[in-house]
């Protein structure tokens, strides 16, 4: 990693940290209305990255008939995006876990994907 890219990485987490901490204090699904469930992806293997997307409750008990596609939260200067399907989230509802891969990030010299497990 060059000088430039190790500023950019340690910059953009540096962005994370209280972003994180105020969406960690937002997240955990209590039934009230509005409310959503708050997910962690898997870590990237080569620098230990995650990232962040909520689910909202409504979806989860009404599902969307076209699905959702969601973006993750920004970390080291980008994000991904996550499709679930109607079905996705009827079996989500129905107390299953549902595994879904992220869009690729492609970023020069470290394309990557992480996984969600989504479940109530």
């Amino acid at each position: 990693m060059n000088r430039r890219e190790a500023i950019i990485r340690v910059g953009g987490i540096l962005l994370v940290i209280p972003a994180s901490r105020v969406l960690m204090a937002c997240g955990g699904g209590t039934g009230a209305a509005g409310s959503s469930l708050h997910f962690t992806s898997s870590a990237d293997p080569a620098d230990g990255h995650t990232h962040t997307v909520d689910l909202a409750d409504a979806d989860i008990t009404n599902p969307p008939a076209g699905g959702r596609v969601l973006t993750t939260s920004l970390v080291l200067a980008h994000t991904h995006t996550v499709t679930l399907t109607e079905a996705d989230f009827a079996s989500i509802d129905a107390g299953n876990t549902v595994t879904i891969t992220t869009s690729e990030d492609e970023t020069p010299g470290h394309v990557h994907t992480h996984q969600f497990a989504f479940h109530k």
